[in-house]
């Protein structure tokens, strides 16, 4: 039952190169930033040793590449174009298994991930004879399993419950939900049940979850004129999720405000979101890591796509152009995603004009702008792309994110994420007092002072659906200092210092809440003096610094190799002396966590 999950469930704790990032993340380049000043030629006796090292150890790295492993893994046989994608979790092993269909409306398949290899069970567990429109892997019926919400090109739907064991149940006629038409879900009422959204006839509904594995009559919440996909997400912040949609063309978008009252409110001017024709891709997520969730648009129209930045008032400022993502005209998709692990959500986007400039991955560079590198990674080329729908999740459980894609050109293509860099943690997420999947929790990973900020949505366009987990690239960084969860219930859950290079499982935990002032990004920097280091050293903090600090010192697996000690304002001075004499020759990281601060430096011991 939920609430009854180990809340450390290691699935793969390292990737395939595991030992060799862990080393190149420390040495390599980073020689500069150790050595500072001292001229390493003049004192080539000395450091050779570890210069051989540092050469044999960093070595070249592989080209970043998403390969096409479609048929490698099984996945074969398909007929028709493809349309939807969904990625989830059915029988809770921890890898996330895959539904997808065509356009024809005659063609769905549901693939098991086995680890090593998917195997179709369409048949076996149920689901012959079905298409898809919108594919939707969730908990919904108060049980320990993802269940399979589907709607499909004739206007069917269904709600399939999952037992567990790769079958299912069609629980739709006694769920109550025969004529609704789902496109989304998230827990609009804060009762820890997910709800449903359902879009038909000009009007939107919400059908209330009872908890039971049945759902209350659909709630009308708003009209439409055109419809093309729709987001959740919390946009002001206070706790309630909201709704926006995009259009198939010559209406605009509408956002609908949760008034956290069973009522919503068209908030689209007073927020800036106006968008006055067709976006057939959406997707939202914090792109500039400030802890607010903005909303990126594909434009399928004359107007160009949109990135509105949440301003962090309940308003919204188009910075497309300014950041190098105004992007195309066609575009038929969009996510937002971490492709190369550095901390900085991309944006991935596929175009009807496959022959041109097909898909498009614009590279965040984590300063207000972006670059497109699609065909350097083999996503974009002539007779490639043109897709209706895709999802991403790390099928193979290697810290590097993956994409399943379906269209018109190349049809069906699972992409698999090689030569990735960085490093990693993968995050899922338990609700007990929360819905179960945590929809609309949001997690802040902080690490050097740096903050990363993920919401999970279940969003994208149309046809899109990713694995319901929190993917972080930490950006070379092999731990993190502390993870604060804001989940949906007003729970606020702190973990301590974390290895990187992991998946976890949180359970909500209001017993492990946040003492104290949550950290603030770029809050001090320390020094280890001297560095390198010999049988002592001194880690020294900046000047004016008033916050107690637990200090830790780690090799580079992350493993404490002296004593815990603390330095409080006024009674250590701004240093503490560490005696390194008993460590061996290699990299060490100081830690040093307080309320407030969040601060990890490197330094080498030589012997």
């Amino acid at each position: 039952m939920r609430g009854e999950k180990p809340v450390n469930k290691s699935l793969a704790c390292c990737r395939d190169c595991y030992k060799e990032w862990n080393m190149a993340a420390f040495f390599g380049w980073d020689l500069l930033f150790i050595f500072g000043s001292i001229n390493i030629l003049m004192m080539r006796h000395l450091y050779l040793p570890l210069l051989c090292l540092l050469m044999f150890t960093s070595g070249p790295k592989a080209q970043q590449q998403f390969s096409d492993v479609t048929q490698n893994m099984g996945i074969s046989g398909q007929s028709g174009l493809g349309h939807a994608v969904g990625w989830g979790d059915i029988d809770d092993d921890g890898d996330p298994d895959l539904g997808f269909s065509n356009q024809q409306g005659d063609g769905f398949w549901f693939y098991l991930n086995e680890g090593t290899q998917f195997t179709e069970i369409t048949g076996s567990a149920g689901l012959s004879g079905l298409g898809g429109n919108k594919i939707i892997i969730a908990e919904v019926t108060g049980d320990d399993f993802n269940d399979l919400i589907l709607r499909t090109r004739s206007g069917t739907q269904f709600l399939f419950e999952s037992n567990g064991d790769g079958t299912f149940n069609d629980i739709t006629t006694a769920a109550g939900i025969a004529a609704a038409s789902v496109y989304n879900i998230a827990d609009f009422n804060n009762d820890g049940r997910t709800d449903l959204l359902s879009v038909s006839d000009n009007e939107f509904a919400i059908l209330y979850n009872n908890g039971d594995a049945t759902f209350q009559p659909p709630e009308p919440i708003g009209t439409y004129d055109s419809f093309w996909g729709a987001a959740v997400l919390d946009y002001d912040r206070d706790g309630f999720m909201d709704i926006y949609h995009t259009t198939y063309g010559g209406t605009p978008n509408i956002l609908l405000r949760n008034n956290g009252d069973g009522t919503f409110t068209d908030a689209t001017s007073q927020a800036g979101l106006e968008y006055a024709d067709g976006a057939h891709g959406i997707d939202a997520g914090d792109f500039n890591n400030d802890g607010w969730t903005d909303i990126y648009l594909g434009s399928y129209s004359s107007l160009d796509c949109a990135l509105f930045k949440n301003n962090g008032d309940g308003t919204f400022t188009d910075v497309a152009l300014p950041t190098g993502a105004a992007g195309h005209h066609d575009t038929r998709t969009v996510a937002f995603v971490d492709y190369n692990n550095d901390g900085w959500l991309d944006i991935f986007s596929s175009h009807h004009d496959f022959y041109s400039y097909s898909n498009t991955m614009l590279r965040n560079n984590g300063d207000d702008s972006f670059t497109e590198v699609a065909e350097s990674l083999g996503l974009s080329g002539k007779f490639i792309g043109d897709y209706f729908g895709q999802g991403w999740a790390d099928y193979d459980l290697d810290g590097a994110i993956d994409l399943f894609a379906a269209g018109h050109i190349d049809k069906y293509r699972l992409f698999r994420n090689t030569g990735c860099p960085g490093s990693y943690l993968t995050i899922r997420l338990a609700g007990t007092e929360s819905n179960p999947n945590g929809i609309g929790a949001r997690v802040d990973v902080w690490f050097s002072g740096r903050r990363i900020s993920r919401s999970l949505l279940p969003n994208g366009g149309f046809h899109d659906f990713s694995d319901l987990c929190l993917y972080f690239g930490l950006d070379g960084s092999y731990s993190v200092d502390s993870i604060l969860v804001y989940w949906p219930s007003g729970i606020l859950q702190k973990l301590g210092m974390t290895n990187g290079n992991q998946f976890l499982t949180i359970v909500e935990d209001e017993t492990t809440g946040a003492g104290g002032d949550i950290p603030e990004a770029g809050t001090g920097h320390i020094r280890v003096h001297p560095n390198p280091a010999g049988d002592h050293a001194w880690i020294v903090f900046p000047e004016g610094f008033n916050d107690r600090m637990e200090i830790s010192v780690c090799d580079a697996n992350g493993v404490p190799v002296l004593p815990v000690m603390e330095l409080s304002p006024g009674e250590n001075g701004d240093r503490v002396q560490i005696h390194t004499g008993q460590l061996s020759a290699g990299m060490y990281v100081v830690k040093a966590l307080g309320n407030r601060t969040a601060i990890v430096e490197r330094f080498v011991v030589l012997r």
